[in-house]
């Protein structure tokens, strides 16, 4: 899974995409959904979350920069703003979640708390691998960055995404939740987090990464099972709702390419080696393309405007939805299968990037077309017939 782009090298913009984007990203989406499933404000409020959100920023990039000068001192500031960002939110949503109005819903916010806590247990873990390389330790090296890798991606970033989608997900395809879904959601928690850190632990015995894969993928049929009921009843049609299905399909394969991959590797940095393969179908593949998903969701949602707004906007966010999608993640495929020649996996890759970059150019027109209808979007009258089988006009909202 490795492909022309794991020539980034690929720390730097791996980790600007996925502690700096998605980890903002994922606090502001826990804020919200703990805020929408528990029925009470969080502590601190606004206030509090544009702390933690400014401050996570701060510690990123004090961490990128630390990282890429060999600044020790940066790098231990910068870890250690991330950590206490990460449990001001489990602070923050712990007291939400004792104080909480909707019970039904309010255990699926649980899935915050764990993945805010595996967001700071994950900071202090890359902080070490960076501490044992510096040092010359590379099997310590290499066993806590399975760790670090595992606990991050699979715990912090999965665990946030799978338990936001048992919400979502209905919320995306504008129909009800299956009855199962929430309970379900629930009790596969406990399965994410023992597969998490059974894996985590393969840097001393690699055969736990099997166990853990196992448990983890289980865990995640919790989440998966009553979605795919929900998509077959109303099937994804939206750019949102494909890209999200995708970007889940490439989370679960890569899960699987890795778990196995570390089990039956040589050693400790051959099962390292298995991870950095999967890198950029973990980054595009699952980390971007959810991200790309949420925002031509959620941009509709936020610019408001009156349901003739909210229409247009997605329609401009969904055009060629289906092209897209699937252009998207051939694109993708191609670039990340290596027996193909690199040229082709270039083009591939090409072909992905160009055509996910519709979604901010969609989000600019989406923001243009509220900001400044025009004179094409004025209202406009329309002829409809009361029940007397008289005509009548109405005007409509753009």
């Amino acid at each position: 899974m490795g492909g022309p782009l794991a020539a980034w090298g690929s720390w730097l913009p791996l980790h600007a995409l996925l502690l700096g984007g998605v980890g903002s990203a994922i606090i502001i989406w826990s804020a919200h959904f703990a805020d929408t499933l528990l029925h009470r404000p969080a502590l601190g409020s606004a206030a509090l979350l544009d702390a933690r959100l400014y401050a996570h920023s701060v510690g990123t990039v004090t961490v990128l920069v630390g990282i890429t000068a060999g600044r020790a001192v940066l790098i231990l500031v910068g870890v250690g703003i991330v950590v206490t960002c990460a449990l001001a939110g489990v602070a923050a949503i712990t007291v939400q979640y004792r104080r909480a109005l909707a019970p039904a819903l309010a255990p699926l916010a649980l899935h915050y708390v764990a993945a805010l806590s595996l967001l700071a247990a994950g900071a202090v873990l890359g902080y070490l691998t960076s501490w044992a390389d510096r040092r010359g330790a590379a099997a310590l090296a290499d066993a806590l960055y399975l760790a670090h890798t595992t606990t991050m991606l699979w715990g912090f970033v999965g665990t946030t995404v799978l338990g936001t989608l048992a919400v979502l997900w209905p919320t995306m395809l504008r129909t009800k939740m299956v009855v199962e879904a929430a309970p379900w959601a629930v009790r596969g928690l406990p399965l994410l987090l023992v597969g998490t850190a059974a894996t985590a632990c393969a840097g001393a015995w690699r055969p736990a990464a099997l166990l853990g894969t196992a448990v983890y993928l289980v865990g995640a049929c919790s989440v998966v099972i009553p979605a795919a009921a929900t998509a077959r009843r109303v099937p994804p049609t939206s750019f949102a709702t494909m890209s999200a299905a995708a970007a889940v399909a490439w989370f679960l394969v890569c899960v699987a390419y890795i778990g196995v991959g570390i089990a039956l590797a040589d050693d400790v940095a051959a099962a390292r080696a298995v991870i950095h393969s999967a890198r950029v179908a973990l980054a595009a593949g699952f980390a971007l393309q959810i991200i790309l998903a949420a925002l031509s969701y959620l941009t509709p949602v936020m610019l408001g405007g009156g349901p003739a707004t909210t229409r247009a906007t997605n329609a401009i966010l969904d055009r060629a939805a289906a092209y897209r999608a699937v252009a998207a993640n051939t694109g993708l495929l191609v670039a990340v299968a290596e027996p193909l020649p690199g040229q082709v996996r270039l083009a591939g890759a090409a072909v992905a990037a160009v055509v996910a970059g519709y979604v901010p150019i969609g989000i600019g027109l989406a923001v243009r077309r509220v900001v400044h209808p025009g004179p094409g979007n004025a209202p406009r009258a329309e002829a409809h017939t009361d029940r007397g089988g008289r005509a009548a006009n109405q005007t409509e909202e753009p």
